[in-house]
């Protein structure tokens, strides 16, 4: 079972590392909706980062309980923002208000991680031992699973309310 859940863990741990990155460039909006400096939200970013980055390189048991603790976190923020209707800044300086789909994709990666604390999570390493051809498939999928991860929560609310006239 911890093999299914390689890739899908990986997809969290480096969403992280993304959300990280991002605001390592720009704090300044979740610097504001969190109600502190932007050296605070930096050095936040910098733990997203290294927790991301240990999570695929050495994973464990810990690592991954770590992982789904912070974004049980984050799904418990996201959601006291959106009753807000304030921007997060989780991806740097985007200024739309939380929705619905970030406080679900951020519980939806907190089980996913937790998960994987039960099974043991596996990174790089194992990804690394597969056969050429399904390592490739692999990291391709991994990829399209952030990418899809990141437009769930930066480009689905602006689209849906788009659509809907909200």
């Amino acid at each position: 079972m911890s093999a299914a859940l390689a890739p899908p863990f990986m997809v969290a741990a480096l969403v992280l590392c993304v959300a990280g990155l991002a605001k390592l460039r720009a704090p300044h909006t979740a610097a504001s909706a969190l109600g502190t400096g932007p050296g605070v939200i930096r050095a936040l970013a910098v733990g997203e980062l290294a927790l991301g980055l240990a999570c695929v390189a050495h994973p464990t048991r810990a690592l991954a309980s770590a992982l789904a603790l912070l974004y049980g976190l984050f799904a418990i923020v996201a959601a006291v923002l959106r009753r807000r209707r304030v921007a997060c800044g989780c991806f740097g300086d985007d200024d739309l208000p939380v929705w619905q789909a970030h406080v679900i994709a951020s519980e939806l990666l907190c089980a996913l991680a937790a998960a994987a604390a039960f099974a043991s999570p596996r990174g790089a390493a194992w990804l690394a031992s597969q056969p050429v051809a399904t390592g490739g498939v692999l990291v391709v999928g991994i990829a399209a699973s952030i990418y899809a991860t990141l437009l769930v929560y930066v480009r689905l609310p602006p689209a849906w309310a788009a659509w809907s006239g909200e």
